[in-house]
Order: C-alpha cells, then structure tokens, then sequence
C-alpha cells in the first residue's frame, strides 16, 4: 500500500460571494466549491479517489509533496487542511482517505526555518 499526503487549501472563492473552495495544490484540476468551508472540504475528499484514478488511467502518476505544508507559503492566510490517501489493498478497518492534524507548531516552525525534510505520515500524525 502507498500513503500519500496532501495539502488542502480551503478559501473563500472571491468571484463568488457566499461560496468557498478547496484545492489540491499538487494536483491540478482537483477543486471543489460550496457554500461553506467544511462542505468544500468533504466534496473534495469525496473526489480525490476518482481524480486519482483518473490521473493514473492517463499515466500521469501520483504526485508525491516533498514535506507536509509545503504550499503554505504559496497561498498566504488561508484555511488549511491535510489529507491522508492510501491507495492500494488496505488493512481491516483502515481507510482510504482520512484527514490528518499534524502539530502545527513544529509545521510552522520547519516553514519558518527552512527545514526542508520530508515527514512521513507517521511524523505528521497526532496521536
């Protein structure tokens, strides 16, 4: 089974009032819209599997993100998110996309020093 983690920018889409969006930065075309944050969110979880396949029918592969975080710097003061996605044959009772909450100090620290080390997805999990 391969684990990739995804950043998730949530942020209000400005030529529509009332409305939010949620994208995948390292996966291009993979945005979803509605009228609050949480809900874009949830779309959005709920399309990253096809989107996937998708993009692996084509041949393109699954982008992998050298760090979690890595396009805070990127898009500013917006809400952020971070999605597990196991692909392949999955334990009993294990799922295929979860969100994961990493200790965001230690992230903003390791933004702000530069520290460009790659954190599996056991490091960027809170217990």
């Amino acid at each position: 089974m391969q684990e990739f983690v995804f950043d998730v920018v949530i942020r209000p889409k400005f030529s529509s009032p009332r409305c939010w969006e949620a994208l995948v930065p390292a996966l291009p075309g993979l945005t979803t819209e509605s009228p609050s944050d949480m809900e874009a969110f949830e779309q959005l979880q709920d399309q990253i599997l096809p989107h996937l396949a998708r993009r692996l029918a084509r041949g393109e592969g699954v982008p992998r993100q050298s760090r979690v975080g890595q396009y805070v710097g990127s898009y500013g003061l917006v809400f952020w998110q971070f999605l597990s996605v196991r692909l392949g044959p999955l334990k009993a009772g294990q799922i295929a996309i979860e969100p994961i909450f990493p200790d965001i100090g230690e992230l903003m620290t390791r933004l702000e020093g530069g520290i460009v080390e790659d954190l599996s997805a056991e490091e960027a999990e809170v217990e």
